[in-house]
C-alpha cells in the first residue's frame, strides 16, 4: 500500500468535549480520536480559553496528547477566547486559509489546510455549517466557491447541520464523492447522519462507519480512502 495515497479520516463535532451526562471532558474526546488511529481529524466544536471547559486551549492540548500538527479557525473570536473547527494531522500542515462565512446567532468559518504526505500534498477543508436553513442559504454559496476552486486530491468533512436529502446537499454530488457509511445510522444523539466526508479525486476505496460514543452529542464518522495517483 501506497502510504502516500491512503488515508484515515475523522471528523467529529465535540461540542467543547460536553458528554451525554453533562460533563465536559477533553480526556474522553481524546480517547475517541485515539481508539481510531485517524492521520486526519476535523474537529468541530473546539474551545480556546472558555470558562465552560477549564479555559483550555482545547487544540493545543489534544495536539499534545495525540501526538499531532494542528491548526484552527476560530469562527467566534472575543479577544482570547475563541471557539471553532480544527484539523489534526499526523503529517506536517504547511499552510492554512480561514474563511469567514457568517451566521445568525454565531459566526461560522470554513478551514482549509495543505497537508505534505512524503512527496505529495493533499487539502483539507473543515466546516461548521449554520442549524438554521436561512443561515446555510446565506453559508453554502460560500463554500461551494471555495470548493470549486480546489484541485484534486482534497477532502471536505464536518458538521453540514443537513442530510444528504436536503437540496442544498445535491449541489456538492456534481464534484464531490460522498464517502458512504457502511453501518447506516445517525451521527448525533436523537438526530439524523448530518455530518459527512467527501472527496473530489477517483477513489480505489472509499468507505465509512459511524462509531457511537457518549464523549459528544455528535458520533465520530471514521472513513478510509485510498485515492488513485
Amino acid at each position: 500500500m501506497n502510504a502516500s495515497n491512503y488515508m484515515r479520516v475523522m471528523t467529529y463535532s465535540i461540542r467543547h468535549g460536553k458528554g451525554m451526562d453533562g460533563k465536559t471532558s477533553l480526556s474522553r474526546i481524546a480517547g475517541e480520536i485515539a481508539k481510531a488511529h485517524p492521520d486526519l481529524v476535523a474537529l468541530q466544536g473546539v474551545d480556546r480559553f472558555l470558562p465552560r471547559s477549564g479555559f483550555q486551549d482545547q487544540l493545543k492540548r489534544l495536539a499534545q496528547l495525540l501526538g499531532m500538527h494542528a491548526c484552527f479557525s476560530p469562527s467566534v473570536n472575543l479577544f482570547i477566547v475563541q471557539y471553532g473547527n480544527a484539523i489534526l494531522s499526523r503529517y506536517p500542515i504547511i499552510s492554512k486559509k480561514i474563511q469567514y462565512i457568517g451566521g445568525s446567532k454565531e459566526r461560522r468559518s470554513i478551514l482549509t489546510a495543505k497537508l505534505q504526505i512524503n512527496e505529495n500534498t493533499i487539502t483539507v477543508v473543515n466546516t461548521h455549517l449554520g442549524v438554521h436553513t436561512k443561515e446555510r442559504i446565506k453559508q453554502l454559496p460560500v463554500l461551494w466557491d471555495a470548493l470549486d476552486k480546489l484541485e484534486q486530491p482534497a477532502i471536505l468533512a464536518g458538521d453540514f447541520n443537513m442530510k444528504m436529502d436536503d437540496p442544498f446537499m445535491k449541489r456538492l454530488n456534481s464534484r464531490w464523492q460522498k464517502i458512504t457509511l457502511l453501518n447506516k445510522q445517525p451521527t448525533m444523539d436523537n438526530g439524523g447522519e448530518i455530518d459527512h466526508i467527501f472527496v473530489n479525486m477517483p477513489t480505489e476505496q472509499a468507505s465509512a462507519r459511524v462509531h457511537p460514543s457518549d464523549a459528544s452529542d455528535h458520533y465520530p464518522v471514521i472513513a478510509e480512502l485510498r485515492w488513485r495517483q
